[in-house]
């Protein structure tokens, strides 16, 4: 049985002395939820490193957690809506795009079209229906996993088999072929050929075991996924990552999935894990330095829009002090202060033009969750214009005080009940 807690230190909070605010700032996510009044909730959920692929439902638990908080949830975890899956289609990721011209090691990334059509991320959207007319709550999963398979698979899960020792999780992630019922996309891909999956399983495992285990979980399959996110496959990400955004707030004030979308009734949070903090901000900055395909420029100033009306980010373990060592000229495109500074100035402005002119600021607010023993995470430094909390949790059991499992200490976020239930505590009445 795994063991949770969860508790604030003072050590890790990163909280500033601000000028008086004549409002309240929001706390929890409980805060966003009761305050929410008519408004649809949208949850923008954001996977990490190393997802496992289709089998990966994190959100379940957050999810599950919220219709506890709530109590009036139809089913207790919420139910999928329909369609279950919606790809990124536009510009680059529609169906007869060509794949993009990127190799390694002078072997082409996608090899065909339908190599091409397999790697398009997606989102899933769920609803958390609630009795008596309240106001739905949606929670869109955002999957941009498939744009990392090929490389994965194919360069580093086959390559390192040869030299440390199979990994039968990863080879059968890599080696399975599943169409979705939308035409021309897969809900599980083999990039690696059946048979070649087979030959790969008899290599000898030449490893020590620990060794095995760290290199295969934590670099093979997590860490290369952040070093993939510095290259030339961000734009990729990126772009991919705004169509299913854009996808999530198309839903009117109604709840009819796919109608006018209505901004104005919409408040959005965002609950991201891992490199997915990294990249979220980067989608949603929008700036004259951004590289626009001809769905953003269509898209006016929606992400403007979403900015404006997040007051809360929740990052499960984040690697931004190090990603950020890629980003020192300061070129804003890449620079996650200047996303996080271009938030807190659509906040303000949102606010303003609700509250009025002369409503003073509340800076938009950051809790970071960090467990002591991931060894992928780091608190968030202080920041002038975002409200950041670091907040110390524990996902997993300790061992004779000597280890913690890494996977489960940087997997275990959206499982650790005590940091949902930390999430859910409201600061109010």
């Amino acid at each position: 049985m795994v063991g949770f807690a969860l508790l604030y230190s003072p050590r890790f909070s990163s909280g500033q002395t601000t000028p008086p605010s004549s409002s309240k700032p929001t706390a929890s996510l409980a805060d966003s939820l009761q305050r929410a009044g008519g408004k649809q909730v949208h949850i923008f959920y954001v996977h990490g490193i190393g997802s496992d692929g289709p089998g990966d439902f994190d959100s379940w638990s957050l999810r599950k957690g919220i219709c506890d908080f709530v109590r009036d949830c139809t089913s207790s975890a919420g139910e999928l809506e329909e369609p279950q899956r919606e790809y990124a289609d536009q510009d680059e990721f529609s169906l007869d795009a060509p794949p993009p011209a990127l190799e390694y090691f002078g072997q082409p990334v996608w090899r065909t079209a339908k190599e091409w059509n397999a790697a398009a991320p997606f989102v899933i959207h769920w609803k958390l229906v609630r009795s008596d007319h309240r106001p739905t709550i949606y929670v869109d999963e955002i999957n941009w996993w498939p744009l990392v398979f090929s490389l994965k698979c194919r360069q580093i899960v086959e390559g390192d088999a040869a030299l440390v020792g199979p990994s039968a999780e990863q080879i059968k992630l890599c080696s399975t072929l599943k169409p979705d019922a939308v035409p021309g996309r897969f809900i599980a891909y083999d990039w690696i050929p059946a048979e070649n999956a087979q030959g790969l399983m008899k290599a000898a495992a030449r490893g020590a075991l620990v060794n095995r285990k760290l290199k295969h979980g934590l670099l093979d399959w997590g860490l290369s996924d952040a070093v993939l996110a510095l290259g030339p496959l961000r734009g990729y990400l990126l772009d991919g990552i705004r169509q299913l955004i854009l996808k999530s707030i198309a839903i009117s004030s109604e709840g009819a999935r796919g109608g006018a979308t209505a901004k104005a009734n919409q408040e959005y949070v965002i609950v991201s894990h891992s490199l997915g903090s990294y990249l979220i901000f980067a989608a949603l900055d929008i700036s004259p330095a951004t590289s626009q395909t001809p769905t953003v420029q269509r898209s006016g100033d929606t992400f403007e829009q979403i900015l404006g009306r997040t007051p809360l980010v929740y990052f499960f373990a984040n690697q931004l002090r190090l990603l950020e060592l890629a980003s020192l000229d300061g070129t804003p495109d890449k620079s996650l202060l200047s996303h996080l500074d271009a938030w807190a100035r659509l906040r303000c402005e949102y606010e303003k033009s609700v509250q009025g002119a002369e409503h003073t600021c509340v800076r938009p607010q950051i809790v970071a969750l960090n467990d002591p023993s991931d060894l992928l995470t780091w608190t968030v430094p202080e920041l002038a214009t975002v409200e950041v909390h670091n907040v110390v949790v524990k996902n997993a059991t300790h061992w004779f005080g000597l280890i913690e499992s890494p996977t489960k200490g940087h997997n275990n976020y959206a499982r650790n009940k005590d940091a949902i239930g930390e999430m859910l505590k409201s600061s109010g009445p």
